[in-house]
């Protein structure tokens, strides 16, 4: 899929859908992974800048404005004390997602 600004992600679950339809990609917030650095393996990574982080106890949630100024909202189990990869407020930051996590909309 190439998006408006030219991104372009891998999609497995397009169905038929014709060349330059108008689609939207959905996507659950916790199919997508916040990291500070592009993880070597992703097939899927946008870059973007973390705009809130919101700790809920047992998850965090995350909205990253990508650097095409969409906004993506992502969530993570918080399953240690200790995070690995911290992000906070205005860090660099990439969302990166599985070519089947998402689902491929007609209007």
């Amino acid at each position: 899929i190439t998006g408006l600004t030219g991104a372009q992600i891998v999609v497995e679950n397009g169905g038929d859908t014709a060349a330059g339809a108008d689609i939207v990609f959905a996507i659950r917030p916790e199919k997508i992974k916040v990291s500070s650095k592009k993880p070597a393996d992703a097939v899927n990574a946008l870059e973007g800048e973390v705009y809130d982080v919101a700790y809920l106890g047992d998850m965090t949630v995350y909205h990253v404005r990508l650097d095409d100024g969409q906004m993506v909202r992502a969530s993570a189990l918080n399953a240690s004390r200790i995070t690995e990869d911290p992000l906070t407020w205005h860090d660099r930051a990439w969302v990166s997602f599985r070519p089947d996590a998402g689902v491929v909309l007609t209007r």
